[in-house]
């Protein structure tokens, strides 16, 4: 569930920010193309990072939650875009550090906590939680793009990531009690 919310909210960016830009925020298409390239950069950024402080097993756990709860206000700086458009490319920069590294963390918990043997089936699991997520949110999406209400789209963006907090959450406070997955 972690990874559908995660997939819609990361795909529903990836496939409006640009038009986001060049229709709402005065961007040319270049630049509404590099506020895409911002994210990209700064997911790689926050992939490679976060990996490696979920490495620290202490942390791991809570790590999906706290990055989920960021990419919640990254969403909503999206929608205060419309407002300041310099905050897109804080949103942007946010939207990658956070929801993409999101993603690349709870694989690190898949791995770590697999039984043997079964990583590789628990890694597809997930990766198709997230694949689920981008053939369910840019449509959803788009229907609220399509009438011109990009702020409710990003508040369900918002939405999609706040959900992907609580189970995030849920799931670190039950590993917490001890209650294996």
């Amino acid at each position: 569930m972690f990874s559908l919310l995660l997939g819609c909210g990361i795909a529903s960016v990836k496939t409006y920010l640009a038009l986001y830009g060049t229709q709402r925020l005065g961007l040319g298409p270049t630049a509404a193309g590099a506020l895409v390239a911002v994210l990209g950069v700064a997911g790689v950024a926050g992939r490679v990072g976060w990996s490696k402080v979920a490495g620290q097993p202490g942390r791991a756990v809570w790590l999906p939650g706290g990055l989920a709860a960021g990419a919640v206000g990254a969403a909503l700086l999206l929608a205060a875009a419309s407002f300041a458009h310099p905050l897109g490319w804080v949103a942007a920069v946010a939207v990658g550090v956070f929801a993409v590294a999101a993603n690349a963390v709870s694989m690190v918990l898949v791995k770590q906590r697999a039984a043997p043997g079964r990583a590789g089936q628990d890694s597809a699991l997930v990766s198709a939680g997230v694949f689920a997520g981008f053939a369910v949110g840019p449509p959803l999406f788009g229907l609220l793009a399509e009438s011109g209400r990009y702020k409710t789209g990003w508040l369900l963006v918002a939405g999609e990531f706040a959900g992907a907090c609580a189970v995030a959450v849920w799931w670190a406070v039950r590993d917490r009690g001890g209650v294996k997955r």
